[in-house]
């Protein structure tokens, strides 16, 4: 068996157990295209390798969110987080039994919470995957869920030798994001990918802000905004 055969049956592996685990979506990506980008992290680039994955948001809780900031949007959140963590354990226990390096990006860590900058882009890393696109919210979108997803990744020395095709932008004329944001403050810029552009989609500080005032000191129930993924036409909530 080469190399390649190898290493195609052991990423049939990880996708097998990630789905098992509650992935929706898995992909696999070269890191080398991200070097330069923004990352709260640099470290994480010694890893030139990743399997990211992504879960589904219910439709209840974004829908939840259409008119207002919602207790259900942050509690899909935390569930979200909760099943990724548990697929990232899954997927770093196989490479390190085949040898691997692996190291976990866990969604919920925020290196600049104001500026919503984590360690590296889950969005970036699943956009190298070819699960999906960055629409005009600043969100990955995937042809399976719209903007209805939480991703998380590991990074890995494992070698990726697939190609993943590049996801074509769906977005179109549409500008529901742009135009019902509850802050006003997407550019409505047509995304051209990173390193670049990560400032000219969105005022991340003002967006990170309000993030923090909902989930507050915890005297009151955390909420979170979402609206930009319930208004979505590709969130499929009509559906």
């Amino acid at each position: 068996m080469t190399q390649k055969d190898s290493l195609e049956k052991l990423y049939r592996k990880i996708e097998k157990v990630a789905q098992e685990t509650g992935a929706g979506l898995v992909g696999f990506a070269d890191m080398s295209p991200l070097k330069g980008m923004p990352a709260g992290d640099e470290s994480f680039f010694k890893l030139p390798f990743a399997v990211t994955f992504a879960v589904e948001i219910p439709k209840d809780a974004a829908r939840a969110s259409l008119k207002k900031p919602s207790e259900e949007m942050r509690s899909a959140y935390k569930m979200c987080n909760k099943t990724l963590k548990g697929i990232g354990e899954k997927v770093s226990q196989i490479l390190a039994e085949e040898g691997y390096k692996a190291r976990y990006v866990d969604p919920a860590q925020r290196v600049d919470p104001e500026n919503l900058l984590g360690p590296i882009s889950q969005k970036a890393i699943a956009m190298e995957a070819g699960i999906g696109w960055i629409g005009r919210s600043g969100l990955l979108l995937t042809d399976k869920y719209g903007p209805r997803q939480r991703m998380a990744a590991v990074l890995t020395d494992m070698p990726v030798t697939r190609k993943a095709p590049k996801v074509e932008n769906k977005c179109g004329d549409c500008m529901e994001c742009v135009d019902k944001c509850a802050l006003k403050i997407l550019k409505a810029c047509d995304y051209e990918g990173f390193p670049a552009c990560r400032d000219e989609v969105i005022d991340w500080e003002k967006c990170g802000k309000y993030e923090t005032r909902l989930i507050g000191d915890g005297s009151k129930p955390e909420k979170a905004c979402g609206r930009c993924i319930a208004v979505c036409p590709l969130s499929g909530l009509n559906a």
